[in-house]
């Protein structure tokens, strides 16, 4: 029997076909007129999408890559990091961190809860000379949400830059980047902006261009995020042209900036409350037939529950790797397991735009209980479907 393939993993996320269509184009070079138009308009979408006036920087690369750009242009060797150790990808952070010759100042927080703002504090006023907080808003290995907002208030009371890592949340759940005092906004294009990967993105406050301008060395040669301000950024927009031109730090990827740039007006056009609420639901939906399967969700708490993907426990007896390839062969639809200390521990399914829908999310829970059942598990049939059509039916989507 031949059953429809589709990827439900957080990133890469599958892509409307107008996004695949932007890309069959021609080749262009990056003074192309038009080329340098649709960049400039992509950087002004991003903008509008994580609520800032700040620039927004994108370039080649990953949401990881995003991330060490921006710590290797704020961090002079020395100088302290508070690092929110929150799961997988709070970690890294601090691992990146001590790669660029900071010195790690990690917070280990209990990575099935949200983060304790308090706790935030505490380790403000106990350690002194924080230069940076860095924080995850969407731990994308644990499914957890953590309150990005009210951490902010607090990293500006103690006069420090605010990094925020959004891979997983920014064009798919609430990111206000100015309101919530982000200096720097890292995250990328493969995920919740259903775009092929390819671009890393940061925006950049004014406080985050000055600790820039006075770093004591340069640590990465094409990381280095000021070379934007020096080269790139307009002078009516605050860049400095040192050539007396635009010239790209990096070389550009045309085709990738062309389908997100289709992408984001496909969202924008949707409406960005629409997209996060269809993304609300879908979660809600996904965790309440989870739950009707007698299966255990990774966050403890519903409310700390990220609104993009959601984090199951492996049930006893399986292996995630067995109801990962179980979903592909017998249904075609293409999940996530989990890496590093949560290896073998659980699995991941992503509720990213595209996919949020009914269809799609249907589908893939009446998958997960074949899988599971196939493997071994006991549950009523179509217990999973008909938990998350009523909460479907409940929000009448």
């Amino acid at each position: 029997m031949t059953v429809p393939s589709f990827v439900m993993t957080p990133g890469p996320t599958e892509m409307p076909l107008k996004v695949v269509r932007a890309m069959l184009r021609p080749a262009t070079t990056p003074g192309d007129p038009d080329f340098v138009r649709a960049f400039d308009e992509t950087s002004e979408l991003l903008q509008t999408v994580l609520e800032t006036e700040n620039e927004v920087l994108f370039f080649p690369g990953s949401g990881r890559v995003a991330i060490e750009s921006a710590v290797v242009s704020v961090v002079d060797p020395g100088d302290r990091v508070l690092t929110v150790n929150s799961g997988v990808f709070g970690k890294w952070i601090g691992r990146t961190v001590e790669e660029a010759g900071g010195e790690n100042v990690e917070l280990l927080t209990d990575w099935r809860r949200s983060v304790d703002p308090d706790e935030v504090k505490q380790k403000l006023q106990a350690e002194k000379d924080i230069k940076v907080v860095a924080v995850v808003h969407n731990e994308t290995m644990t499914g957890v949400l953590n309150p990005v907002a009210e951490i902010g208030k607090i990293v500006k009371d103690y006069g420090a830059l605010y990094l925020v890592d959004t891979v997983s949340s920014a064009a798919g759940d609430v990111v206000k980047t100015d309101e919530w005092q982000i200096d720097l906004n890292c995250t990328g294009c493969y995920k919740c902006m259903n775009c092929p990967p390819g671009l890393a993105m940061v925006a950049v406050s004014d406080e985050a261009w000055e600790a820039m301008a006075q770093r004591k060395a340069m640590r990465s040669f094409s990381f280095d995020l000021y070379k934007y301000k020096r080269r790139w950024i307009p002078k009516e927009r605050g860049g400095l042209l040192v050539f007396g031109y635009r010239r790209h730090v990096v070389e550009p990827v045309p085709h990738i900036t062309f389908a997100l740039n289709e992408a984001l007006k496909i969202l924008l056009d949707e409406g960005l409350s629409a997209r996060y609420r269809m993304n609300r639901v879908a979660g809600q939906a996904l965790r309440a037939a989870v739950r009707a399967m007698g299966l255990e969700l990774y966050p403890l708490q519903e409310d700390e529950a990220s609104n993009t993907l959601t984090a199951i426990l492996t049930p006893t007896g399986m292996t995630n790797t067995a109801i990962v390839e179980a979903m592909k062969d017998d249904s075609g639809v293409i999940i996530a397991g989990a890496i590093e200390e949560l290896d073998g521990k659980l699995f991941r399914i992503a509720h990213m735009g595209f996919t949020s829908g009914p269809l799609y999310m249907l589908y893939t829970i009446e998958a997960l209980q074949r899988a599971v059942t196939k493997l071994g598990w006991q549950a009523p049939p179509h217990a999973g479907v008909e938990a998350a059509q009523a909460v479907f039916d409940q929000q009448i989507l």
